[in-house]
């Protein structure tokens, strides 16, 4: 009887703690922000997203799929490193996809990290479960994405060409 009550006092806390460190299915996640940017109408936003795509999605993994002016959209595909294993023998990489849609004063940041993938000496491969500590770093990343844009959009060198 006394076993019982000391196992169950020290394996049911294991246990629990044990299935809170597995990590889970990876699905993918969406993230949505809107950004304002007093002053600025949908065309110079447009500009100056378009351009800030231009200059950082530079890779041949980094792409632009779609692009509509009028509409103020744009939507591009990237691969972004995240970090890696403590002795830096895997690389931790993400796949995602940005959906940026202009409006006069603002836009919107729609960030889809579809895939985490591992890369060692030999191969990439999907990971299909990932740790909580490894999805926050994938989110911190695409909103630091984000940032990033609002200040190219928002520093008054971008998009005049007069004064060069």
């Amino acid at each position: 009887m006394k076993y019982q009550i000391i196992i169950k006092i020290i394996i049911l806390p294991l246990f629990i703690f044990a299935m809170g460190c597995v990590p889970q299915q990876y699905r993918p996640i969406e993230i949505t922000k809107v950004v304002k940017v007093p002053n600025q109408n949908q065309k110079a936003l447009y500009k100056k997203t378009r351009q800030w795509f231009s200059q950082y999605f530079v890779s041949g993994k980094s792409v632009v799929d779609y692009e509509n002016p009028k509409a103020g959209t744009i939507i591009g595909n990237g691969i972004a490193r995240i970090g890696s294993d403590p002795f830096g023998l895997i690389k931790y990489d993400i796949e995602y996809n940005i959906r940026i849609d202009t409006k006069n004063g603002r836009f919107r940041a729609i960030t889809k990290i579809n895939k985490h993938t591992n890369t060692d000496r030999s191969s990439t491969y999907t990971v299909n479960s990932v740790s909580k500590k490894r999805e926050d770093n994938a989110a911190n990343h695409v909103n630091e994405i984000v940032n990033k844009i609002k200040l190219y959009v928002t520093d008054k060198k971008h998009g005049s060409s007069s004064n060069w």
